[in-house]
């Protein structure tokens, strides 16, 4: 999905400092319990949903060799919209839905077959609208260990696990939206900007555990 306002040329100075290197290591002792500290405690961005359709998207992450990764998925090239993009899974809410966790829940579950009781739900990030007519809900969860990914070929094309630290490099600028770029697959648009807001916490939270 292409979010609104993160272009190549526009609003750089709201960006996180991707000057300051993180050094400590990301584990799940380091993240993990402060992170659903400081989901818990923020206000939550809403956005109006107008028009568009309510869409939930589920941020899942692990460690592996004691440093944090994130799954993300390549949607297949033959999906009438959003065709070959890489996004967290997710999709659009049913009616059936009781809330935008529950549709992140199940399309986590029927994209990647993760069960939602492997999920550690932390807290959610900010709602954001698309120019394609979605408000999306994110949730941040942090999976049980050992788990396999099974992803259902008609909605994930690849799904792969990407060490979060990747994204605490400085985006690359891939005309016309800022993303980056990792194990082969460009982030960018919807993605891309949970990922900057996601990682501008993970980046407060390593600066405060250095100072404390």
């Amino acid at each position: 999905m292409t979010a609104k306002g993160w272009h190549a040329g526009r609003g750089l100075a709201a960006q996180p400092c991707y000057t300051r290197r993180v050094q400590a290591r990301l584990t799940e002792a380091a993240l993990r319990e402060p992170l659903r500290r400081v989901l818990g405690a923020r206000q939550v961005r809403r956005v109006s949903a107008g028009s568009s359709r309510p869409a939930s998207v589920l941020v899942p992450l692990f460690e592996r060799d004691g440093e944090a990764h994130v799954w993300l998925v390549r949607r297949p090239g033959t999906m009438r919209s959003h065709a070959g993009q890489v996004a967290f899974p997710g999709g659009k809410a049913d009616l059936s839905d009781g809330s935008p966790l529950v549709t992140a829940l199940r399309e986590a579950e029927e994209e990647l077959g993760i069960p939602q009781d492997a999920v550690d739900v932390l807290g959610p990030l900010d709602e954001m609208n698309t120019i394609t007519g979605f408000v999306i809900s994110p949730f941040v969860g942090w999976l049980a260990p050992g788990l396999e990914m099974h992803p259902n070929p008609a909605e994930v094309a690849r799904a792969f696990a990407a060490p979060l630290r990747a994204f605490l490099e400085t985006p690359s600028v891939l005309l016309p939206w800022r993303g980056w770029t990792v194990d082969g697959e460009h982030v960018w648009g919807a993605t891309a900007m949970i990922v900057r807001d996601f990682v501008a916490m993970v980046r407060d939270l390593t600066a405060a555990s250095s100072d404390g």
